[in-house]
């Protein structure tokens, strides 16, 4: 069963509409964002969707290929991006006609492969590229970069033709520094997965001011990284029975929050238990998906408006504190239906 897809952001949401719409229409897929932040698991998600599910899924990194592609050695899988079955040695289309073919480190494909690739893409192409027309195959493809395609065809650097063959539909993914509010249910659903996974009941708690450095870490490993710190704390011995005592030596960077005061706003905007506790009859009453999106949207609310208060509802150096992006600033604020103070209003 593909892992699912965590996370509670308009991002994340956004992310599984889009794949519910594009998966089914045997169209190429171009997965972007940076390392770490579940490309493959976007992809796994589109193949399960897919019409073509049952049929081979293979995953090829471009930065390991060195031969032809029409001469790879490929791994059909019994169960698709699950379980591996025996080698192949052949056509590479023919071995996967009927499934899906995902390319990752597509930015990384080199100038003689991404002509191979291209009279499989569109036959009428062929005699412009002056390669022999192979015979039609029905395969779709899914490709990833964690690079700027759209800057490097500009440079020179990826074939512009082939880049909006594998466009059809983009699928970008934010890093998890710009959506902040999946990190506890990331936390949530890895640390039990690990426990689960390794028979270890021992549960350590998620403190205030684990929580609070976890958010506000900006996470240049994204949740490849939150993976790796969880594990960490899981088979590594530690004194403390916190999560705090256990990252308290972690290199946390607070980026432009390093001041006392922004500090004391993050502390008290993620202090997901104060909030519970304040709005625990009404939240009782809701169905546990709707208590859980209504909580976030509260956290959240509270800390972009302290941060915006602060800076005079100056979005740019809010926006820079916060470490979002300007645009999604804006949308969180829309969304949120977040509004100035009297001091501010206009």
């Amino acid at each position: 069963m593909v892992p699912p897809i965590i996370g509670e952001s308009p991002v994340i949401h956004n992310i599984k509409t889009l794949i519910g719409k594009v998966a089914k229409t045997g169209e190429n897929i171009l997965i972007c964002g940076e390392t770490g932040v579940g490309k493959d698991l976007v992809a796994q998600n589109l193949y399960h969707q897919s019409n073509r599910v049952g049929k081979p899924f293979v995953k090829l990194n471009c930065a390991c290929l060195t031969e032809s592609l029409f001469e790879i050695d490929i791994s059909c899988f019994d169960k698709p991006a699950t379980k591996e079955g025996s080698q192949q040695k052949g056509q590479l289309f023919d071995k996967i006609c009927g499934g899906i073919l995902y390319l990752d480190n597509i930015d990384l494909l080199s100038p003689s492969h991404q002509l191979e690739i291209l009279p499989f893409l569109e036959n009428d192409d062929h005699a412009i590229l002056d390669l022999q027309a192979p015979e039609s195959v029905d395969v779709c493809m899914i490709s990833s970069s964690n690079q700027d395609l759209e800057k490097m065809v500009e440079e020179g650097k990826f074939n512009e033709l082939l880049y909006f063959r594998l466009s059809t539909f983009r699928i970008d993914i934010d890093p998890l520094r710009e959506r902040p509010e999946d990190i506890p249910f990331l936390i949530n659903y890895y640390y039990k997965k690990y426990v689960s996974n390794n028979n270890n009941q021992k549960m350590i708690t998620h403190d205030r001011e684990a929580m609070e450095k976890l958010c506000t870490y900006h996470w240049p490993g994204n949740v490849r990284e939150l993976q790796n710190i969880l594990k960490r704390i899981m088979f590594l011995e530690g004194r403390g029975e916190t999560i705090s005592d256990l990252i308290g030596t972690a290199k946390v960077d607070y980026k432009s929050a390093n001041d006392e005061t922004t500090k004391e706003m993050m502390s008290k905007a993620n202090n997901f238990s104060d909030y519970f506790k304040s709005h625990e009859s009404e939240l009782t009453k809701l169905p546990y998906k709707k208590a859980r999106k209504k909580l976030v949207g509260m956290v959240e609310k509270e800390l972009i408006s302290n941060v915006l208060e602060e800076t005079g509802w100056n979005r740019s150096k809010a926006s820079d504190i916060l470490n979002l992006s300007y645009k999604t600033l804006l949308f969180k604020i829309r969304e949120l239906n977040i509004q100035p103070s009297e001091r501010w209003a206009k």
